[in-house]
């Protein structure tokens, strides 16, 4: 009569009939890339977590990263998903800087936009992208990720899209026009949606 619903990260966490909670789970534990990074029950960081990342951001831009595409086996879907977080992670020197231990995870955080959930959706949406088109440059394709100013600060590019009054926003048209300004910058085409929603942008 009293359950409290638990959060998103618990929910994925231990929900074993979820094939993409299984997933999300497997990319945390074998990749490179996040491990003590994330925070695997809470959905939200405080400012002073040492965690960079949540375990229900990693789900929902995987579930995005996956979404349609023929993996005939989870294994398959899940070193995919590997595969392509731990090229996305090579291009934000920030994340290594955190896992190095230089820097604190509240102060990327707090700067830029990359480790968090609308930006790694978005993320998710580009990968879907280019293996739906079975693009096999696609490594080729993330590299200028690494030219991309992350940074807050950078409201000409983020406000309106990842942020709206200098706070980021999750709602899902801001997902789109995210997603479209990281296609957009790495020369990949956008869905119709997309381009309707950046041409309203622009006015």
């Amino acid at each position: 009569r009293y359950a409290v619903r638990p959060s998103k990260s618990i929910g994925g966490l231990y929900d074993h009939r979820d094939d993409l909670a299984q997933i999300a789970r497997l990319v945390v534990m074998k990749s490179r890339v996040f491990g003590d990074l994330v925070e695997m029950e809470r959905s939200s960081l405080s400012a002073r977590s040492r965690k960079l990342i949540t375990q229900s951001a990693i789900y929902t831009a995987t579930a995005a990263l996956l979404h349609n595409l023929d993996q005939t086996t989870q294994q398959k879907a899940t070193d995919l998903a590997i595969d392509y977080w731990e090229e996305i992670a090579k291009h934000l020197p920030e994340w290594q800087l955190v896992r190095e231990g230089r820097v604190s995870s509240g102060e990327i955080r707090q700067d830029f936009i990359h480790s968090h959930g609308i930006t790694l959706h978005a993320f998710g949406n580009v990968g879907n992208h280019l293996f739906g088109a079975n693009t096999r440059d696609w490594r080729a394709k993330l590299k200028p990720l690494r030219k991309i100013d992350w940074s807050r600060t950078n409201a000409g590019l983020w406000e309106g899209r990842a942020m709206i009054g200098g706070r980021l926003s999750k709602a899902t048209q801001n997902v789109v026009l995210t997603t479209a300004a990281i296609k957009t910058l790495l020369g990949l085409g956008l869905t119709a949606e997309e381009e309707k929603l950046s041409a309203a942008m622009r006015g």
